[in-house]
Parts: structure tokens; C-alpha cells; sequence
């Protein structure tokens, strides 16, 4: 008697192996899964493993068009290549923490030239996503439009918190002292990892994401009385070095 655990099989199709789609979440009442369905409705399926993974070949021709999926096998330790991130950034909008504390400093109107193009940015960000919805199926467009409306929900609050800096000074002092707080904090670790002197390194910048965070929340940790306060936003990330970017609301609060 012999026993294999583990075990790979492969199979080969020279026609190519046809593909399926997924659909149990488009029909989903669940909107985080109809959400997926919606980000992942042009990914392929050409194998499904039972208590283990599966993976195939992609490939394409010289004009970038896919070939068939000629190659299929089982996987328990399945891997994902995944494409690095990079932030947009905008000459209209300053993302740099020193800069923002001397901006909050300056005044209304330092604040204004730094931050006012961040909600416009956004909904032009959100004017493109719009028209990608264009031939979206039924359900798919209703999430789709439901996407949309956060945005724009989420475009007001940073726009009033933006107006929050503009008005109220110490919001606007409380936002230089945390801007400041964080870049001394960024500086002091870049400097262990660069092995250079604090003022030796890059001035510290925000992650758009990040600098919307914070404006997002403004409002909303300012004042006791805003319905905002019953609203919490959750922000995900990977790696310790972007977490401590995001312990940014706290130090406001403090101030």
C-alpha cells in the first residue's frame, strides 16, 4: 500500500483550454461580493482545485493579444505576482509634511494654495472611473453607481475638512503640530535605515491616500457634535513603515 500527499497534476491541451467566469457573486446579495465580481469581471478561470489550488500559463503574442491557455495543473503553494503601486502626484497639491506644517503656520490662505486642487483631483480621478462603466452589465452598473457615490460622499468630507484648516485655527495649528510630529518621526527612521543624519534625508511626504485620510477625518475629530463622528472609515495596509505613516489622526487629536 502507498500513499501520496500533495501530488501535482498537470494536463496539457494543445486547442488551449476554454475558459469560465464566476458569476455566483454578480448574483450575490452581499455587496463586498458583488464588489469583487465588479473589480475581477475580466479574470479568467481555467482550472479549479478541490482542497488544493490551481495555476496556468498565460501568455500573449506580439501584439500584447492572448494566446490559449494550453497548460493547467494543481498547486498547493500557490503564487501571485503582484504589481507595485505608485502614487500619482500632482505639482497643485503638496503632500510634504514640513511643508504642510509651515503652510498651517502661514495661514488661511497658505493652506488653501497647498490643499484646494485635492478634491478637484479626485473628482477628475472619479470622472474616468465613470466612464469606465460604459456596457457594465445590470447588476454590475448598480454597484458600480454605488462606488461612485462614496466617492463623492468622500470628495465633500475632504473638501470640509479642507474648509475646517481654512477657518478654524486651532484646527489648523493642531494639523502643523501633527504634520511636524510625523515628519520628525519619518526622519528620525529613515536616517537608521539610510544610515545618514535625520537632516540628511528626503523631507518626508504623504501618500495621497494618506493626506486624504486625514482631511477625510478632520471634521469628524474636531467637532463633538458632527454626525461624521458616527462614521468609521476603515484604511488597510501592508507593511509596518505605512503604518506608522497612518498613526497621523491620533497626534491630531492630541493636539
Amino acid at each position: 500500500m502507498a500513499y501520496a500527499f500533495q501530488t501535482r497534476i498537470e494536463l496539457e491541451c494543445a486547442d488551449g483550454f476554454y475558459p469560465r467566469s464566476d458569476l455566483s457573486t454578480y448574483q450575490s446579495d452581499d455587496f463586498e461580493l458583488r464588489l469583487g465580481d465588479l473589480h475581477y469581471r475580466d479574470v479568467r478561470e481555467y482550472a479549479v482545485g478541490r482542497n488544493t489550488s490551481a495555476g496556468w500559463q498565460e501568455r500573449r503574442d506580439a501584439t500584447n493579444d492572448p494566446l490559449p491557455v494550453t497548460r493547467v495543473w494543481t498547486d498547493f503553494l500557490p503564487q501571485q505576482e503582484v504589481e507595485r503601486v505608485v502614487p500619482a502626484r500632482s505639482d497643485g497639491v503638496e503632500f510634504g509634511m514640513e511643508a504642510l506644517a509651515r503652510a498651517a503656520v502661514s495661514g488661511a490662505e497658505a493652506v488653501s494654495a497647498a490643499l484646494d486642487s485635492l478634491p478637484e483631483l479626485y473628482a477628475e480621478w472619479r470622472r474616468g472611473q465613470e466612464g469606465m462603466m460604459t456596457g457594465l452589465a445590470p447588476r454590475r452598473l448598480k454597484t458600480g453607481q454605488a462606488l461612485l457615490e462614496n466617492v463623492d460622499t468622500a470628495g465633500s468630507r475632504i473638501r470640509d475638512g479642507i474648509d475646517l484648516l481654512k477657518r478654524d485655527t486651532v484646527a489648523r495649528e493642531a494639523f502643523g503640530l501633527m504634520n511636524t510630529a510625523m515628519a520628525m518621526a519619518n526622519r528620525r527612521r529613515e536616517a537608521v535605515i539610510q544610515k545618514k543624519l535625520p537632516g540628511d534625508v528626503d523631507p518626508p511626504t504623504w501618500r495621497p491616500f494618506q493626506l486624504a485620510f486625514v482631511l477625510l477625518n478632520l471634521v469628524g475629530v474636531t467637532d463633538r457634535n458632527s454626525g461624521e463622528r458616527e462614521i468609521v472609515d476603515l484604511l488597510f495596509f501592508s507593511d509596518r513603515r505605512r503604518q506608522e505613516r497612518i498613526l497621523d489622526l491620533p497626534p491630531m487629536r492630541l493636539c
